[in-house]
C-alpha cells in the first residue's frame, strides 16, 4: 500500500485491516459494517490503496461483514464491484488472488441468489485452482459448477457443462470421468423457473428485508417451513411464483 506521512501509514492501515479480518471472518461479528465501510472510504480518500487485489478483498470483507448481520442484500453492489474488477483486470492479479478471490465471490453470490455470477466464480475457481496445482480447491470448485448448472432449463444445460475433454485434460481420466459422470446424474435441486425471469433479481433484496424484519419481530414463529411460506407468499404478491429449492423435483 501507498505510503504517506500526512495520513494513515502502512502499519496502521494493515494492523487496521488485520482486526476487521479477524473480527469478520473468524469471530463472524455482526456489527463492524460500518467499519468497514469507513475504512474502505478512508483508504480511497487517502489514495492508499495500491493494487485492484487489495480493493477486491475490502469488498468482499465489507459484504462478509453485512451478511454477518443477517443482511447480504447490503453488499451486492461490492460484490458486483468486486465480480468486475476480477474480470475486466486480471493481467493485475497472481493466480493464487484470482483463485481465492473467485472462490469466496462464489459463496457471495450463493447468499445473494445470483446463479448466473455464482457458477461463473466457480468456473474461474477451479480454472486458476488448476493453474496453481491445487487440486482439492480445482476439484471442489468444478463439482459445484456441475451442479449449478441444473439450475438453468433444461435446454442450455448442454451449452454449460464441462466437456469431457476439459475434465480429462484438466483432472486426469479418473477424476475427469468421475466429475463428468455427475452431468448425468439425478440433480436434488433442479432449474427454477423465476431465476431467469428479469423481476427476480430486482425485487428478491426488498423480499429478503421484509423477511429478516417480519422474524426479527416474531422470533418465535421462525422454522425454515414458516420462512419459505412467507418468502412465498412475498414473490407472489410481486408476480413471481416461486418455489424452495429443496421442494423442486428431479425433472
Amino acid at each position: 500500500m501507498k505510503k504517506n506521512p500526512k495520513t494513515s501509514t502502512e502499519e496502521e492501515i494493515k494492523s487496521s485491516y488485520e482486526y476487521l479480518f479477524e473480527k469478520v471472518m473468524k469471530d463472524k461479528r455482526k456489527d463492524l459494517s460500518q467499519f468497514v465501510l469507513s475504512f474502505r472510504e478512508q483508504l480511497l480518500k487517502e489514495d492508499k490503496i495500491e493494487s485492484f487485489g487489495e480493493l477486491v478483498a475490502i469488498d468482499l470483507l465489507y459484504f462478509h461483514s453485512v451478511n454477518n448481520a443477517e443482511e447480504p442484500w447490503k453488499g451486492r453492489d461490492a460484490a458486483n464491484e468486486a465480480y468486475k474488477l476480477l474480470q475486466t483486470r486480471k493481467e493485475t492479479f497472481s493466480k493464487e488472488e484470482l483463485r481465492i478471490s473467485y472462490l469466496k465471490l462464489a459463496e457471495a453470490f450463493d447468499y445473494l441468489e445470483d446463479v448466473d455470477k455464482e457458477r461463473e466464480c466457480y468456473d474461474e475457481a477451479a480454472y486458476y485452482a488448476f493453474q496453481t496445482q491445487d487440486a482439492k480447491d480445482a476439484i471442489f470448485a468444478k463439482e459445484r459448477e456441475i451442479r449449478l448448472v441444473y439450475r438453468y432449463p433444461e435446454e442450455e444445460r448442454a451449452n454449460l457443462f464441462p466437456t469431457y475433454e476439459s475434465l480429462i485434460m484438466m483432472f486426469g481420466l479418473e477424476e475427469g470421468k468421475r466429475l463428468f459422470a455427475l452431468e448425468k446424474e439425478k440433480p436434488s435441486i433442479v432449474h427454477d423457473p423465476i431465476e431467469s425471469n428479469p423481476l427476480f433479481p430486482k425485487i428478491i433484496d426488498g423480499v429478503n428485508i421484509a423477511l429478516k424484519e417480519h422474524f426479527d419481530s416474531h422470533q418465535e414463529e421462525f422454522t425454515l417451513e414458516n420462512y419459505n411460506i412467507k418468502k412465498r407468499q412475498l414473490l407472489l404478491k410481486a408476480g413471481i411464483d416461486w418455489t424452495a429449492p429443496y421442494e423442486i423435483k428431479g425433472e
